[in-house]
């Protein structure tokens, strides 16, 4: 890299964003990506391999991947540990894929970042590297500097050509593979899956809550034929819904023992903050990688929950789950006593439409449900569609205010043919948002779906209408 004179994170930030975005384009195919891993791993070798300073786990799938990752990150910081986590994509900054602790990193260490890695860097080589790919070289150097304990690495697309798959996992985890990004990916299951599973490397344990037999069969054949234990949910590990009850909607147990898996474990009524019954598939995953992680290579050891061999109480990994969130994964959120209740939510594809109407059907029984819904351009919003049916009163499909890839609303309106639902277009998001509050009573439910960029947005900017009183909103205001 040459002419790097302005050392300021503005400069930064325009450098990095000159980058080719490949989650702003709909065109590429993996045969662009062919070959682009090699390249990576020799710079991280003229970086004197930071990937190699700390153990890493390495998480892909088509849905329930970032959830797996923060309640990861949340049991291995109660254990002890300090914790790198790379996600993407990112909601209002980019700095905030590179986290650790659950802290953003600030500004001024990122700019220091990006110039003393990038000026090492031969020019040629960073001028043909993407906003993903540098972003991910960055972090493996970040994390090294900041001497952590352990990396989680969240699969950016795909798997196997994904810039993340240079890591070095000591454990993998493939959460549930549905429908989405077919143009990349391939139209079968089948095809996502063996995209998917080529982060499985040799004699490196996986975790997968993957259920479906064609995708798992693929994984299965994968880990087999490069030696790589596998561990199944259901199989392995157990994870069973305690009670259906009001007050403890989202309680499990898990269940881990010899010999199906290399490590023993009893947990009793471990309670999700996280709305969703899909969220205890992505807890038992967690669990069962923390666990691997204490077994290097997958070998056998007795340990229960009450003994440090596994690195926390049973007391422990409730308190780490019950304390988990992330943004926008059925954000439940009521500004105020006067106020309908919101709920914002990242999903985008037809798998992850179900599981969130299932939920807020549960959470909320007998409430007039509404919809704000917008989507980028290449998603199956035919499925999405079909899971939406007959479950909202009114539905205004918009779409965000920058996205290059949005659907533009008018064109939704033409897929979504439901009779039977009341849906208005609204060319603005923020236009979209104040009839749609305007039409709501105090006792109803607005869902803000379909993009988790225009989720995001109107996030925002309910955090902005409701200040100062935001401090005293109600979080979750049905636990």
């Amino acid at each position: 890299m040459t002419d790097m004179t302005v050392h300021s994170f503005d400069e930064a930030t325009r450098v990095l964003h000159d980058r080719t975005n490949l989650e702003k384009l709909q065109s590429f195919t993996p045969q662009d990506m062919e070959g682009r891993l090699d390249l990576l791993r020799e710079i991280l070798a003229s970086l004197d391999n930071p990937e190699t300073a700390y153990r890493t786990v390495h998480i892909t799938g088509t849905k329930g991947k970032g959830s797996t990752c923060v309640m990861l990150e949340a049991l291995l910081r109660e254990s002890g540990h300090k914790v790198g986590r790379f996600t993407s994509p990112h909601l209002y900054s980019f700095t905030e894929r590179l986290m650790i602790n659950g802290i953003a990193c600030p500004p001024d260490e990122f700019t220091t970042l990006f110039f003393s890695v990038c000026e090492r860097i031969e020019p040629t080589a960073f001028q043909s590297l993407t906003y993903f790919e540098l972003l991910t070289l960055l972090v493996f150097v970040y994390f090294a500097q900041k001497q952590i304990d352990v990396a989680i690495f969240e699969v950016g697309l795909g798997g196997r050509l994904d810039a993340t798959n240079v890591c070095r996992p000591d454990v993998s985890v493939i959460t549930s593979i549905s429908y989405d990004h077919t143009a990349q990916l391939g139209p079968t299951l089948s095809d996502i899956a063996t995209e998917k599973s080529g982060i499985i490397k040799p004699d490196v344990p996986v975790v997968t809550t993957v259920l479906h037999p064609e995708p798992l069969n693929v994984i299965r054949n994968k880990a087999q034929s490069i030696g790589s234990p596998l561990y199944v949910l259901g199989e392995h590990f157990f994870a069973h819904r305690s009670s259906a009850s009001e007050a403890s909607r989202y309680t499990f147990q898990y269940e881990a023992q010899l010999p199906q898996f290399p490590v023993e474990l009893s947990l009793n009524d471990v309670t999700l903050t996280m709305p969703g019954i899909h969220q205890v598939c992505n807890a038992a995953a967690a669990i069962s990688a923390f666990l691997l992680l204490q077994c290097p290579n997958g070998r056998r050891q007795t340990a229960d929950g009450s003994r440090k061999s596994v690195g926390l109480t049973s007391a422990g990994f409730r308190n780490a789950l019950c304390n988990v969130s992330l943004l926008l994964r059925v954000e439940i959120i009521r500004p105020n006593d006067e106020s309908p209740t919101f709920v914002f939510d990242g999903a985008h594809n037809r798998a992850s439409m179900q599981a969130l109407v299932a939920t807020v059907s549960e959470l909320f029984p007998n409430r007039q449900l509404l919809l704000i819904f917008g989507a980028s351009q290449g998603k199956d919003v035919e499925g999405m569609f079909a899971e939406l049916n007959g479950h909202f009163s009114h539905i205004f499909l918009t779409q965000t205010s920058e996205s290059s890839r949005r659907f533009p609303p008018q064109e939704l309106r033409a897929v979504f043919i439901l009779p039977e639902t009341t849906v208005t277009a609204v060319e603005n998001c923020q236009d979209a948002w104040e009839q749609c509050v305007r039409m709501a009573d105090k006792e109803d439910v607005i869902c803000i779906t379909g993009s988790l960029y225009l989720a995001a947005e109107l996030r925002k900017r309910m955090t902005e209408k409701f200040v100062p009183i935001w401090q005293n909103a109600i979080i979750t205001e049905i636990f």
